[in-house]
């Protein structure tokens, strides 16, 4: 198992604790939700499924797309998609579904399926690590946050997000390390759609890698735990135990990388299946 593996396996015991102390009712929707709930769909880059399984949460990967009962859809980074998908996805989505998506998808699919609300630019990202700010209402609004240094990582040829309308397209998280080197500071963007609703992410939720940018990166992953995500000693000592592993297993920028995705995943599945409203 990979570092970053580990780090996954890690950080969603991390998220369950944290919702078991901060909000025990996303924990109990969370236990509750059915393999029919969720709906994956396979891309050639991104593994959502992967963050999706590391929280123990089941899901089906691929089903016929005009016959799903999932609440919540996930459409993974790729080249390119069936053009049949797009439109039964599309109707779906109109119908009340949520979908969720990521990198490549941007003009590949949520511009065909949804489109005049956003775009891919004209550029491309190189292989790096960039700052978050998450709007103060948004799913991340609890997790990422400045004072524990809050990154994302890109992907070499991630495509930034334009916005097409502004009166309709929430910013969910942006990023002035974007907005200097590309003109496009959107790291999340969200949207209604018909019933349903739509949010979109640069880059992947399953990383492979990331970076230790400041020496604060190089802590203990515990470090993280507490300042990041805000858990008890006691929880933290759980987190530790049922992943068997020790603090200095991993540092801070590790499981950071892995709890904003993993965060982020189990707040959107929270919210479709509990029938929440998006921050939207």
């Amino acid at each position: 198992m990979s570092d970053m593996q580990t780090a996954y396996k890690v950080a969603a015991a991390a998220v369950r604790q944290r919702f078991a102390e901060q909000h025990p009712e996303n924990l109990n929707i969370l236990n509750q939700i059915k393999k029919d709930d969720i709906a994956v769909y396979s891309g050639h880059f991104d593994k959502v499924e992967e963050v999706i399984k590391c929280l123990q949460v089941p899901y089906k990967m691929n089903p016929n797309a005009q016959k799903i009962k999932a609440e919540i859809i996930f459409v993974n980074c790729s080249g390119s998609y069936d053009h049949q998908l797009i439109t039964d996805l599309s109707k779906q989505v109109e119908n009340g579904k949520y979908l969720v998506s990521s990198d490549w998808a941007l003009g590949n699919f949520i511009a065909k399926a949804f489109p005049n609300t956003v775009k891919a630019n004209s550029k491309s990202t190189k292989d790096e690590v960039i700052s978050v700010e998450a709007n103060l209402n948004s799913l991340w609004s609890e997790i990422v946050v400045l004072g524990a240094d809050p990154q994302w990582w890109l992907e070499a040829s991630s495509h930034p997000i334009e916005i097409l309308s502004p009166d309709k397209v929430r910013i969910e998280a942006a990023s002035h390390d974007l907005l200097r080197s590309y003109n496009a500071p959107v790291v999340a963007v969200s949207f209604d759609w018909g019933k349903g609703h739509v949010f979109h992410v640069i880059s992947h939720f399953w990383c492979k890698r990331t970076r230790v940018l400041t020496p604060r990166h190089k802590a203990r992953c515990t470090d993280f735990l507490e300042a990041g995500m805000k858990l008890s000693q006691e929880g933290i000592e759980k987190v530790l135990r049922d992943s068997d592993i020790k603090a200095n297993a991993l540092n801070f920028a590790q499981i950071q990388s892995a709890a904003t995705a993993t965060e982020l995943i189990a707040q959107l599945c929270v919210k479709a299946v509990g029938k929440l409203a998006l921050s939207c």
